[in-house]
């Protein structure tokens, strides 16, 4: 028996690939959900009154404790139970991806909610001063002062989420979610466990490549707003000086 079988290795990517759009998938659907969430929920616990402050804060902190599988094993068992006893409704029926997205979107929601603080906090509040003495309203320097800078703050720790996020994607198959790591131990199971190490090594690839491509994506992303904030910036200044000129 050898150690490693280098060509079943390299065949079983045609094996695994096909379900790889699935997780995908599902970190996409979750993402779109996660990302407007969580800037909502900073909005809120920055400027919401007590009581709103008080529930974000403590559905951050339960959030926070509890590990994903667990959340997963909550959400799978619980809501199908809590929706028949509230409204007599049988969701059982439901795909069962839906549940590792709203798993998801309640783990990450947390945990990008106090980034996106933490990045709106860094931004020195004279700023907005400064927005209102030229006498834009609230929403416009938010959106042109405020959030640039808020944005290039986060996405560091935003790529670092939707990264950990995509990790989390692979416990979808100890709820019966036939995906990426699904398919793969379907495959392991197929074979008797003979290529059990040839298969999640070429799963640990698979993972490994999406995680530097992600990684990549952010840093491009970063370089672009830094760089359009730096053009934006120098603009300002030159007109500023044009002005100053003018005057003399």
């Amino acid at each position: 028996m050898k150690f490693f079988d280098l060509s079943y290795f390299i065949g079983c990517f045609s094996k695994l690939m096909p379900y790889l759009p699935l997780t995908l998938m599902i970190l996409l659907i979750a993402m779109a959900i996660t990302i407007p969430l969580s800037a909502f929920l900073a909005w809120r616990n920055l400027q919401g009154n007590a009581a709103e402050r008080g529930l974000i804060r403590l559905y951050i902190q339960v959030i926070r404790g509890a590990p994903f599988i667990v959340m997963l094993f909550v959400v799978y068992f619980g809501i199908p139970k809590l929706m028949l006893a509230l409204f007599g409704i049988d969701i059982n029926g439901w795909n069962k991806a839906s549940y590792i997205i709203i798993t998801m979107v309640l783990f990450q929601s947390a945990r990008m909610s106090e980034a996106m603080r933490a990045a709106y906090l860094a931004v020195p509040r004279g700023q907005m001063e400064a927005v209102y003495s030229c006498g834009m309203t609230g929403l416009q320097g938010f959106l042109h002062v405020m959030l640039p800078q808020t944005v290039l703050v986060v996405l560091p720790n935003l790529g670092n989420l939707v990264l950990s996020s995509l990790l989390e994607t692979a416990v979808g198959f100890s709820v019966g979610i036939i995906d990426f790591v699904g398919n793969a131990r379907m495959v392991t199971s197929r074979d008797y466990g003979l290529h059990t190490l040839e298969i999640y090594l070429a799963v640990a690839l698979v993972y490994w490549a999406l995680a530097v491509l992600l990684a990549r994506l952010f840093g491009l992303l970063e370089g672009a707003l830094a760089r359009r904030q730096g053009r934006t910036l120098s603009g300002r200044s030159s007109e500023r000086k044009g002005r100053r000129a003018a005057r003399v």
